[in-house]
Parts: structure tokens; C-alpha cells; sequence
């Protein structure tokens, strides 16, 4: 239930499995890992970041909903130039907390289904991103 530190653990994990992902955040990529937690930009982001997963959880059981928020995720993406890939790579930080927080209560089929949902939400969020690049607007 605590929904900075977890998501601070999101963020520093992506930069773990991929350093270069801390690039696009030109607010906070010279601030060491260890210190971001003190940054109010950073602490911001990872608001945002917890509102989205708080956002997708509370509506699993509507698909629409689910689709239009990765793609709009996906356009707000554009004008920092991420490329799609780092979607990929936030889904597995997420997956890397869920399973923290699970513990043995992360099995195979949660893995699965979690997989299958970021995989399906990050193609959205992707498919946003090329169609913000394909109109040039930031």
C-alpha cells in the first residue's frame, strides 16, 4: 500500500534493467538514483505513474477505457522522444514490484495474466507514441 515507495521501486528498477531509460527525464536524469526520492519532480512523476497503474486496475473490467488510456499515455510520451521500447522495459519493473509485493502469492497465472495485460496496454501506449510522431505534435 505504499504508493510512493512502490512506485519510486517502478522507476529506479527501470533504470536498473535499462540505465539509458533515465535520459528522457531531462528534470531528473543527472540526479543520482540514490537522491531521487528527495527530487519533488521526480516524487511527481511517480505520482503519475501510480495514478495510471491505480487507473488500470480499477478498470480491468473495461477494456475500452483501458485502451484509450495507453494510447493517450503513449501521445504525452512524444514530446520526450521515448522510444516505444521503454515501454517494454516499465512493464518489467512493474512486473519485478508486483511480484515484491506479492510474494508467494505471485504465481505462474499472475505472471501470465499481468504479462498479457502490459503486453496489450504497451502496444497501445505504442501505437500513441507513432501516431503523436506521425503528426509532429508534441
Amino acid at each position: 500500500r505504499d504508493m510512493m515507495g512502490n512506485g519510486a521501486n517502478i522507476l529506479l528498477k527501470m533504470f536498473e534493467i535499462n540505465p539509458d531509460t533515465k535520459k528522457v527525464f531531462a528534470k531528473f536524469r543527472n540526479i543520482p538514483d540514490n537522491q531521487l526520492q528527495s527530487t519533488p519532480r521526480f516524487r511527481a512523476h511517480v505520482t503519475r505513474v501510480m495514478a495510471s497503474i491505480s487507473t488500470v486496475v480499477n478498470s480491468l473490467d473495461d477494456q475500452e477505457v483501458l485502451l484509450d488510456l495507453f494510447k493517450d499515455i503513449g501521445k504525452k510520451h512524444y514530446p520526450a522522444r521515448v522510444p516505444t521500447e521503454y515501454f517494454d522495459v516499465i512493464a518489467g519493473a512493474i512486473l519485478c514490484m508486483l511480484q515484491r509485493c506479492l510474494g508467494t502469492g505471485y504465481t505462474a497465472e499472475v505472471d501470465s495474466a499481468w504479462t498479457k495485460l502490459y503486453g496489450s496496454l504497451g502496444r497501445h501506449a505504442k501505437d500513441g507514441l507513432r501516431e503523436a510522431a506521425a503528426m509532429g505534435t508534441p
